[in-house]
């Protein structure tokens, strides 16, 4: 998957399992940790190879024991939002190595980034993400009305607005090569191919509407963190 299918069924999944725990949590942090395994392509100057460390699940259950001892349940969504990357997305598109280091079996359906297959799933998961997003009230509320988590707002934009860049500069890539920035041949040298697919104008336009609601809402985020407290009580 694309950065933007994970964070949205990061957030689906995430939301879910809040719901059956019965805890709250913070929606920008379900959208970005549902992309944080793929950190691994900035790593590469540390010689970290993509869908290693940062893709296996043994190694991220390792980081949240502490996590789940001292928050419990309240953990358990943003636990959930990292794994499916790894046992749903990349399950699908590629494979994956579940228990690495310690074991090197590949899972997975094998499916292209750009295959229909793989669009159509991204695409229901950005539509399911606005129907859970828009359709509760108090989620809409934390979204557009209330002051507090603007800093956290910009973690999601981050992601979203690098692919952007990143597909319509590739060139930038060669420069990131000669640094060792990344290590992953296969990302630097298909990116022509990726961004010439038929497909990839409509991954774009996803990528490009959920960035702009999340934009949209750490615009009324700040501007509400301006108003005085007796202007927002008068609606002014």
């Amino acid at each position: 998957m694309f950065l933007l299918g994970h964070m949205c069924w990061g957030y689906i999944i995430g939301k879910a399992t809040s719901s059956a725990f019965h805890v709250k949590v913070n929606p920008y942090l379900l959208l970005f940790l549902g992309a944080i395994p793929d950190v691994d392509l900035l790593l590469g100057i540390f010689g970290i190879q993509h869908r290693t460390w940062t893709h296996s699940i043994l190694i991220w259950s390792l980081i949240f024991v502490p996590l789940f001892i001292k928050y419990r349940a309240a953990g358990a969504p943003y636990y959930v939002s990292i794994i499916q990357h790894i046992a749903f997305g990349d399950s699908i598109i590629g494979s994956i190595t579940p228990l690495w280091p310690i074991s090197n079996v590949d899972l997975g359906l094998g499916y292209n980034l750009l295959s229909i297959q793989n669009i159509m799933l991204e695409a229901a998961g950005v539509a399911l993400f606005f129907v859970v997003a828009l359709r509760s009230k108090n989620e809409r509320i934390f979204l557009f009305e209330k002051r507090k988590g603007a800093a956290l707002a910009i973690l999601p934009i981050i992601p979203l607005l690098g692919f952007i860049l990143f597909a319509y500069f590739y060139g930038l890539t060669n420069g990131f090569a000669e640094h060792n920035l990344f290590k992953s041949g296969k990302l630097l040298y298909s990116t022509p191919a990726i961004i010439a697919n038929r497909l990839f104008p409509i991954e774009v336009v996803m990528h490009v509407v959920v960035a702009t609601f999340l934009s949209a809402s750490l615009f009324c985020k700040l501007r509400r963190a301006k108003e005085t407290p007796s202007n927002i009580e008068r609606g002014t």
